[in-house]
């Protein structure tokens, strides 16, 4: 009989081991899938990240582009790329075929920033206001770009530039 007990205690104490061995097997993987979790987190969210700021360096160059376009630019003899014609602006404000022209931006603004001068361009005040706005929606975050503003003036017979930004809103780009 004593070597059936010692069997039987054997067999138990090897039971056992492999039951502490499994337990360890299943300590360790819960403590790779815990860090695992940990470094895709922080991966996705550097990913998240890094496509945020493409995001937002690509709407950065369509706000800085926006000056070179043929209903903003400065037509004449010198050549300037980062003018704008304040003559066309406030023709083009009016036109009512621009209404649906942009269809992604939901602010378009242009504004001077020397002189100051105060209230929204109309054919009225021109040209002595401060800005005229060419698309306003709801909901957006804008982004600034500085540009010279031209028109010509009668007064000294040529051309005046001042100091002016293009604003620009665009929803879902945070």
């Amino acid at each position: 009989m004593m070597d059936l007990e010692n069997v039987k205690y054997s067999n138990s104490r090897g039971q056992f081991k492999i039951q502490q061995m499994v337990f360890v097997l299943i300590a360790v993987m819960i403590l790779f899938g815990i860090v695992s979790v940990f470094f895709v987190s922080i991966r996705f969210g550097s990913l998240k990240s890094g496509v945020e700021d493409q995001r937002k360096e690509a709407v950065f160059e369509q706000v800085r582009k926006m000056a070179g376009t043929p209903e903003f630019i400065w037509t004449s003899s010198e050549s300037c790329a980062s003018c704008v014609d304040m003559d066309k602006l406030i023709l083009l404000k009016n036109r009512t075929s621009y209404k649906g022209f942009w269809k992604d931006i939901s602010l378009l603004k242009v504004s001077r920033v020397y002189p100051a001068y105060t209230g929204e361009c109309t054919l009225g005040s021109y040209p002595e206001c401060n800005s005229i706005t060419l698309v306003q929606g709801d909901n957006y975050e804008s982004y600034e770009s500085f540009v010279s503003l031209c028109r010509y003036d009668g007064e000294i017979g040529g051309t005046r530039c001042e100091m002016g930004k293009i604003i620009m809103g665009f929803e879902g780009v945070k």
